[in-house]
C-alpha cells in the first residue's frame, strides 16, 4: 500500500473537469482579493486612528483677560511628532518671539512692556497629544504696553506658522497656516533658516 495520496477522481467529461478546475481558480483569486482588500482597510482604519492634525490660531481674549495669544493645537486623534517648526512675520522667518517683536512693534529702538510680560514655548521635537493646545507665544496686555501691544493685535495676522509633524506611524505632514489644511509628504522637506527657537 503506498503512503502516497490519492489523487482526486475525474469524472470522465473533460469539459466538466476543466470547469470545475476553473471554478477552484477563480474562487482561489477572488479570496485572495478579498483578504487584500480587507488588509488594506485595516492598514488604512490604523493610520486614522492615530492621525494628527496641527492647526495655527491666534487670539487676543482669553477669559475676560487681554492677552495674545500664538496657539498650536492638535485636533487630530493621534499624537503629533514635530520635527521642526518655522514662525514667519511678513514672508520672513524668525528664530524667536524676540526677533517678532522687533520686527513689528519696536518704536524709537524700545520695546516698552511687551518683553517684560512675553512668555514663550520651545516647539521643535515635541509630542503633542490629540486635543493639546500649546500658547507657544503669549502676551497680556499691561498699563505699561498699551501702544505697543495694539500694534502686536494689530500685526498678528501678519504671522503664519509651518511645521513638519508625523504620526506614530511615521506619515508625516506639512502644515502652512497660510493655507485650508496641511499637505502629506513622504519625509520632511529641510526647513528655512533661522528655526524658531521660542
Amino acid at each position: 500500500m503506498s503512503d502516497l495520496p490519492e489523487r482526486p477522481r475525474a469524472t470522465g467529461v473533460p469539459f466538466v473537469d476543466i470547469a470545475v478546475a476553473v471554478a477552484a481558480v477563480c474562487i482561489s483569486v477572488a479570496s485572495l482579493w478579498v483578504a487584500l482588500r480587507a488588509d488594506r482597510t485595516q492598514e488604512r482604519l490604523l493610520a486614522a486612528s492615530v492621525w494628527p492634525v496641527l492647526v495655527f490660531d491666534t487670539s487676543d481674549f482669553v477669559e475676560r483677560t487681554h492677552v495674545i495669544n500664538l496657539d498650536v493645537t492638535n485636533a487630530g486623534v493621534g499624537p503629533a511628532k514635530i520635527r521642526w517648526f518655522d514662525l514667519y512675520y511678513r514672508g520672513k522667518a524668525l528664530a524667536n518671539d524676540a526677533a517678532l517683536l522687533d520686527a513689528c512693534c519696536e518704536r524709537g529702538g524700545k520695546l516698552h512692556g511687551l518683553r517684560r510680560v512675553l512668555y514663550s514655548e520651545y516647539m521643535r521635537y515635541r509630542v503633542m497629544v490629540p486635543h493639546e493646545t500649546l500658547h507657544f507665544m503669549s502676551v497680556p496686555q499691561d498699563a505699561r504696553n498699551g501702544r505697543e501691544w495694539a500694534t502686536l493685535d494689530r500685526e498678528r495676522e501678519n504671522v503664519y506658522v509651518r511645521a513638519c509633524y508625523c504620526s506614530v506611524l511615521d506619515d508625516c505632514w506639512l502644515l502652512d497656516s497660510r493655507r485650508p489644511e496641511p499637505r502629506t509628504v513622504e519625509v520632511c522637506p529641510a526647513p528655512d533658516l533661522p528655526l524658531y527657537q521660542g
